[in-house]
Formats: structure tokens, C-alpha cells, sequence
């Protein structure tokens, strides 16, 4: 017969009582902890300031998951360094987004240990809701939107609208983003091409804001789902500007969009631009009427004008002789002599590449259109090499990948590539201040792939006023005063046609840079050299290349 006490020797031994009853107390408690911070602080943190919160709440969440099972289930070690060890996989990712979001925020923002984070700085102070006059007039469909009362609650609102309205307006921008979300109002503008964030503004503020600008432009505040489209206008001491507004939401939160002077943006002459003397004669050979079909793929990243460039190219063509169609999903500009047709997203019986294949069937001339999905990708290449002209945009890197991504969408190479006439890829890049950009001579030429003795421009911003250095007032000390853009296009010929019907890419490339096509790199050194932009913007946009790292092309790829 076994002692008593023998069988609690043995549980004991046997770890059957993992722990005793103030252990899961303290794992319990830390994860509390831990899950409050992530839902309730750090969440809504990563949304304001739009640091991917998806992205950091699987990590977060990994990492919990993880440490918890460390203090649960780590039999080789004992509770008094499980527990920490645990501990330690939960908190290191909150200080990994410690750094991170710090590295993201202004001064202020800054989270220390031992100092109250300044959340409330984008907050418009009760007494800055108080002053005199309002620095901005917004009028919209319902006519000027009236300055809110020194005691009425949506003062503060307008003052942070104006807040959110004047570095955009100051520094010439040409959009704003706004975002609204469970953190607040995250926004960013867009100047000379580059995106910069502005201060959140949080809490209920935010979601006023939002409602103010829908407001303004004649929306109506209940639909927070449906797409919807208004305009205002937004004047100061230097003139009035005209903003279009999108609507949009989804169960994330709302998102507004904001071009200024839009319009007025749209439309360049095709020898503006930036396309070089070679290119453009790739581009106006479309121009004849014997020669107005096929297929031309038109490309760039987000955001990089590519609806300029196509709404641009199809001006280029006579709307009083020809036959110009547009179907897009948002009409920003209406040319005069052609036919515009905005799909009807909530119509469900007219798909987009429905709409497509009924305007191709009345054979216009000219069509551009968009490029996003499989069906409406196989309905333009079916029209094929001899059917109306179609432009067709989408998103793409550059012209190879856009030749790959067409021919991905249509799912047949031979169908994709038959009435291929050219496909183009742009990026924007800063244009130098004429009156403040410095003038150097590189130490080192070839390795850029430019010839010895060429001159090039830095970026400048201050100019010499008697026996003081100011900011130039022509760019205001920034240094540029404008964009243009660097375009790569692909002419795609019979022999090509036939290369790129084989599958191989590579051999097209090949011969079209024996025919002289240029790549964007080498048209960044053309401008480069030519005084419009610099070599670092170049390198900039070109993601941090080297445009000297690109092959010479044949012959004219030297810059003169």
C-alpha cells in the first residue's frame, strides 16, 4: 500500500498543478494589459497617422499570441523566467512601432516615457477659435459657406479646415487627402508631385471636419458609403481656386479626395509635355487617319499624370473631324467635341467592359478608356490592329512591365500583342526655379553617362537681394516651380509585334532599343543636362537609381 503522501510527491514531480493560484493572475493581468493598449491606443495611433494598422496588428497579434504561449506552455523553464520571456515577445513589438511612428511624427507628437504625448496639438485651441476674421472663404453649390459665430461649436472645425487648406494653398499644391477613421482625421498634400503628411487632427474634431467639407461641396452627410462628386471654391488674399472633392467609404472610415485647379491641369499641348523630339514623332504618326488604329498602352505609377498625358493625346486629335469617345469611371474634364460617358457604378445591369463593347460596335475613331479588369481588357484587344484607335490606361513601372501587365489582363499573348501600336510609361519630376537654380559642372561626367564639359543645376531656393541672401519669390525657397514629366515609349513595330506574339520580351526590348528608344533614365540625363530638372530629382523619382546605372542607349541617348 502506498503512504499518502507518496501520490502528492508524485503530482507534484509530475508539474500535474502547472501553477499556483496567483501565477494566472499575473498572466492574465499582463495580457489585459497588453490587448487594452493594442485595441484601445495603439490601433487608432497607426490609423491617424496611417502607418498600415492592418500590417502592425498582425504583428501585434503574432507577437501576443507567441508570449503567451512562452508563459503557458515553456515546460523547460520555470514560471520566474517564462513569464518575463513571454513578457518581453508581447512588449517588443510595441517599441519597434515606439521607434517607428516617432521617426513619422513632428516634434511635439513624439511619444516619451515620463511626458504626456502632445495628442492635442492638432486640436485647435478654444482660444484660436476667438479671433477676428477668417483667413479663408469657402463657397460651394449652395454659395459662400458662412464663418461660424465666436460661441458656435463648429468654429473650431473651420479653423482646422482652414488649418489643413493654407500650407496647401501657400505652397501651390494640387491635392489634398483626407482620411477618416476610428483614430481621427489623417490628411496629406500633394505639392510639385510629392505626397507629404500633415498633422492629424483627432477625435470627434476630425469627423466635423469631414462633414464640413462635404458640406461645402453640396454632399449629403448621411451617405457615407456611396462615391460621391462636388465642387467648391476656396479663396485667399492671392486669388480663388477651384477644388473638385470625391467622396468615398467603406467600413474603415471615409476618404475624400481633393484636387485644386484640376481642370486647368488637365490639358497640355502634346510638344509640352516633356516628351522628346524622337518620342513625339512615335505619338503623332497616330494623328493621321490612315494610320489611327490599334492599341497604345498608357502607363505610370499612382500619381504620376498619367490622365494629363491621355487626356492631352486624345486633344491632340480633330474632335471636329473625328469621332473622339471617353469612358471613364470619374469625369474630371469634359473636352469640347467629345463624347464623354461616365459608367454608372450602381447600375447593375451595364458592366464597365459592356459599356466598352457597346461604344466600340458604333465605330468611333478614337477611344480612351481605362484597363482594370480581365473582360474589358479581351473586349479592346478583340477590336484589334485595325479597329479605332483605343487608349487604354492603367498602372505600371515602366514600359516592359506594362506590355507584361496587358498581356496578363487579356490572358493571350498572341490576342494581347496583335494590335499593339506603342505602349508608354511616364514619371513627373520637379522642374528647377529658373531664377534660383545653381549652376556646377560634374567631377565626374561619364560615370553619369554625359559627356566631359556638361553643365548641370542643382536645386537652389535663395537668391541675393543687395547684401542679404532671402528665399527666391519665385518658388518661394523651395527651389522648384513646377513638374514635367520623363516619358519611356515603346513603338512597337511589325518586326516587334511578331517578337512579342513569340513570348519574348526581352528580344522586343532588344529591338526596340536598337531603334533607338530611350529608357527613363536616359531621358532624366537629356532633361538633366538640359537645365529642367536635376540629377538628384532624377534619382529621386527613379526610386534612388543612379540614371548614369542605365545602359547608353545607341547613338542619340547622350545628352547634348
Amino acid at each position: 500500500m502506498i503512504p499518502m503522501t507518496e501520490p502528492m510527491t508524485l503530482l507534484a514531480d509530475a508539474s500535474v498543478f502547472l501553477l499556483s493560484p496567483w501565477k494566472p493572475v499575473f498572466i492574465w493581468a499582463s495580457f489585459v494589459a497588453w490587448a487594452w493598449l493594442l485595441g484601445t491606443k495603439l490601433d487608432d495611433d497607426a490609423r491617424t497617422l496611417q502607418l498600415d494598422a492592418v500590417k502592425w496588428n498582425l504583428i501585434h497579434l503574432a507577437a501576443g499570441t507567441g508570449g503567451l504561449c512562452v508563459m503557458l506552455f515553456a515546460g523547460a523553464l520555470t514560471f520566474y523566467l517564462a513569464f518575463p520571456l513571454g513578457l518581453l515577445v508581447m512588449v517588443a513589438p510595441i517599441l519597434v512601432y515606439w521607434k517607428v511612428r516617432n521617426a513619422e511624427v513632428s516634434e511635439e507628437r513624439k511619444y516619451r516615457l515620463f511626458a504626456k504625448p502632445a495628442h492635442d496639438a492638432a486640436r485647435p485651441r478654444k482660444r484660436r477659435g476667438r479671433r477676428k476674421d477668417a483667413t479663408l472663404t469657402f463657397s460651394g453649390p449652395e454659395g459662400e459657406f458662412p464663418v461660424p459665430d465666436k460661441e458656435d461649436e463648429k468654429l473650431d472645425a473651420y479653423v482646422a479646415l482652414e488649418g489643413l487648406f493654407e500650407p496647401l494653398l501657400n505652397e501651390k499644391g494640387t491635392r489634398m487627402d483626407l482620411a477618416i477613421g476610428g483614430g481621427g482625421l489623417a490628411s496629406a498634400i500633394v505639392v510639385h508631385s510629392v505626397r507629404s503628411k500633415q498633422e492629424p487632427i483627432p477625435g470627434e474634431l476630425g469627423g466635423q471636419v469631414v462633414n464640413m467639407v462635404k458640406q461645402i461641396a453640396g454632399m449629403d452627410l448621411s451617405e457615407t458609403r456611396k462615391r460621391q462628386n462636388g465642387t467648391f471654391t476656396v479663396s485667399n488674399d492671392e486669388g480663388r481656386r477651384t477644388v473638385t472633392a470625391t467622396a468615398t467609404g467603406s467600413s474603415k472610415g471615409q476618404f475624400i479626395r481633393l484636387d485644386v485647379d484640376e481642370a486647368a491641369r488637365l490639358i497640355i499641348p502634346m510638344d509640352a509635355l516633356g516628351l522628346l523630339p524622337q518620342q513625339q514623332e512615335v505619338l503623332a504618326e497616330l494623328l493621321d487617319p490612315q494610320k489611327r488604329h490599334g492599341l497604345v498602352l498608357l502607363t505610370s505609377p499612382q500619381g504620376q499624370g498619367l490622365s494629363t498625358t491621355a487626356l492631352s493625346l486624345l486633344a491632340a486629335h480633330d474632335a471636329y473631324t473625328s469621332n473622339l469617345k471617353v469612358l471613364e469611371y470619374r469625369t474630371a474634364l469634359r473636352l469640347e467635341g467629345v463624347d464623354h460617358i461616365e459608367w454608372d457604378a450602381s447600375n447593375p445591369d451595364l458592366d464597365f467592359a459592356t459599356s466598352l463593347q457597346s461604344i466600340l460596335r458604333r465605330d468611333p475613331d478614337v477611344v480612351l478608356t481605362e484597363a482594370k479588369d480581365t473582360e474589358t481588357s479581351q473586349i479592346a484587344a478583340r477590336a484589334g490592329r485595325d479597329g479605332s484607335l483605343q487608349y487604354l490606361c492603367f498602372h505600371a513601372d515602366s514600359t516592359a512591365m506594362a506590355i507584361r501587365e496587358w498581356c496578363r489582363l487579356v490572358g493571350d499573348v498572341d490576342l494581347a500583342t496583335k494590335p499593339l501600336r506603342a505602349a508608354v510609361c511616364q514619371r513627373l519630376v520637379r522642374v528647377l526655379c529658373p531664377d534660383c537654380k545653381q549652376e556646377y559642372t560634374p567631377a565626374n561626367p561619364r560615370k553619369l553617362g554625359l559627356p566631359e564639359g556638361v553643365t548641370l543645376y542643382r536645386q537652389g531656393g535663395q537668391v541675393q537681394v543687395r547684401n542679404r541672401v532671402e528665399d527666391c519669390p519665385t518658388c518661394g525657397g523651395s527651389g522648384y516651380s513646377g513638374v514635367t514629366a520623363l516619358y519611356e515609349v515603346f513603338p512597337v513595330d511589325e518586326e516587334c509585334r511578331q517578337i512579342l506574339a513569340s513570348g519574348d520580351l526581352k528580344a522586343a526590348m532588344v529591338h526596340a532599343r536598337r531603334n533607338k528608344m530611350l529608357m527613363l533614365q536616359e531621358v532624366g540625363l537629356q532633361r538633366a543636362a538640359s537645365g529642367v530638372t536635376s540629377i538628384e530629382e532624377v534619382s529621386r523619382v527613379l526610386g534612388g537609381k543612379s540614371p548614369g546605372q542605365a545602359k547608353a542607349a545607341p547613338s542619340s541617348a547622350s545628352a547634348g
